[in-house]
C-alpha cells in the first residue's frame, strides 16, 4: 500500500520545518515539500512565484492535504490549487504572520500592500490556521503595552470564520537532556542574528547590559553572524557563531541559566529545548514565553529590566533543582504524541474527503 502524501510548502528551512518533515515521515506519511527561498530583486520575486503555481499544481494534485509553514507569498498558489482541488488546507502560524510593529519595522500586517492582502486572502480561505501559541490568534497586550506591537491574527481579521486552533511546537525530550555538570554563573542565549532588527528584536541588547550589570557570571550568545550589531561587547560575553543541534546540547548542558528577551515571538524552540537540558529559563512576559516558563524560572515585564533580573540572579539559589522542573514541565506540555495527533486529525480530513 502506497503511503498517502502530504505537501508541505515552507520558505526557510528552519529547525521546526524539518522536525515537522521528520515527523510526519516518521507517522508513515510521504512528504512533498516546496520551498520558496526568500530571493532579492524582482526578478527572483517572479521567479518563486512561477514555481509556486507551477509545482504547486502538481504536488497538491498529488497530496492528500497542504500544510504551509507561515503565511506569505509562498502559500498563496498552493492554496488556490488546493481549492480546485478540495484539499484541505491548514496554514501553521510562528509569529512574523500575525504581527504589526513600527518600532521594529516587523511583521506581515505592517503595511498595507499586495502581500498583506494576499495574507487575509490566505486566512480567508484555509481550512485551519495553527498557531503555535493562543497570543498569535487573539493578540498579546503585554507587547503591545511595552512595545507598541499589534497582535493576533483576530485582531486584523475581526470577522474570519476560519477555524484557528492552538498546536504548539514538539520536542523530543531523548535528544534534548543535559549531557554534563552545568557550570555555575553561567547564562546562554541563541538567536539567529544576521541584522540589526533581529538583533534588537531577540532582547540582545538587554542582554549585554545584564552582562554589564553582573561581571562576576559568564554570558554566551550563540548564533550571531555579525558583530557589527554592538560597537562593545562585555569581557564576559562570548560569542559563538551558527552551530548544530548536537552542539546545542552540549551548550545547553554547560549553562545554568537561558535568557529569551524576546520583544517577538511565537513560541521559541531555542527555550524549550534549554529547558529540557535543565537550564532556568529567564524570559520577556510577551507571547508564549510566559507560558512556557510557567513557575520554573523568571518572567520580567519591560525591556529594560536589567535590574529585576540581576536581582532574581543574587538571589538565587545555585544548588536548587528549579533545571529538573524545567524540563518535566516542557515534557509534559509540549510532547511530540499531541502535535501527531494533531496532524493525524487533519489529514484524516483529506483522506476521507
Amino acid at each position: 500500500m502506497n503511503a498517502e502524501k502530504i505537501t508541505l510548502v515552507y520558505s526557510l528551512k528552519n529547525t521546526f520545518v524539518l522536525k515537522d518533515i521528520a515527523l510526519l515521515e516518521e507517522m508513515g506519511y510521504r512528504v512533498l515539500t516546496l520551498q520558496s527561498r526568500p530571493y532579492k530583486g524582482i526578478l527572483g520575486f517572479f521567479w518563486n512565484r512561477i514555481r509556486e503555481f507551477f509545482i504547486g499544481f502538481f504536488l497538491v494534485y498529488q497530496s492528500q492535504v497542504v500544510f504551509s509553514w507561515f503565511n506569505d507569498y509562498h502559500t498563496t498558489a498552493p492554496l488556490f490549487w488546493a481549492k480546485i482541488f478540495r484539499k484541505p488546507f491548514c496554514i501553521i502560524v510562528g509569529g512574523y504572520d500575525a504581527v504589526s510593529s513600527r518600532s521594529l519595522a516587523y511583521g506581515i500586517f505592517l503595511k498595507k500592500n499586495i502581500r498583506q492582502a494576499l495574507a487575509r486572502w490566505n486566512y480567508q480561505q484555509a481550512d485551519q490556521i495553527w498557531v503555535v501559541h493562543k497570543s498569535l490568534a487573539k493578540g498579546c497586550p503585554q507587547a503591545r503595552t511595552q512595545d507598541g506591537t499589534i497582535s493576533g491574527i483576530q485582531m486584523f481579521i475581526p470577522n474570519l470564520e476560519t477555524t484557528i486552533l492552538e498546536i504548539p511546537t514538539a520536542y523530543n525530550p531523548s535528544f534534548w537532556k543535559k549531557k554534563s555538570v552545568k557550570k555555575p554563573k553561567t547564562i546562554l542565549t541563541v538567536a539567529n542574528i544576521s541584522d540589526q532588527r533581529t538583533f534588537d528584536r531577540k532582547g540582545i541588547p538587554l542582554f549585554l547590559s545584564l552582562a554589564r550589570e553582573l561581571p562576576d557570571y559568564h554570558f554566551t550568545i550563540a548564533g550571531i553572524k555579525s558583530v557589527a550589531q554592538s560597537d562593545e561587547y562585555p569581557e564576559n560575553v562570548n560569542l559563538i557563531g551558527t552551530i548544530d543541534a548536537s552542539a546545542l546540547v552540549t551548550l545547553y548542558s554547560q549553562h545554568q541559566f537561558y535568557f529569551q528577551g524576546s520583544k517577538i515571538e511565537g513560541l521559541p524552540n531555542v527555550l524549550c529545548e534549554a529547558m529540557l537540558c535543565e537550564c532556568i529559563p529567564i524570559g520577556s512576559n510577551v507571547f508564549g514565553i510566559p507560558d512556557a516558563i510557567g513557575s520554573t524560572g523568571f518572567v520580567f515585564e519591560g525591556f529594560n529590566g536589567r535590574h529585576t533580573i540581576a536581582s532574581f540572579l543574587e538571589g538565587f539559589d545555585l544548588n536548587s533543582k528549579v533545571g529538573e522542573k524545567a524540563r518535566k514541565r516542557i515534557k509534559n506540555k509540549y510532547s511530540v504524541e499531541k502535535r501527531k495527533n494533531a496532524f493525524k486529525t487533519f489529514i484524516n480530513q483529506g483522506i476521507n474527503v
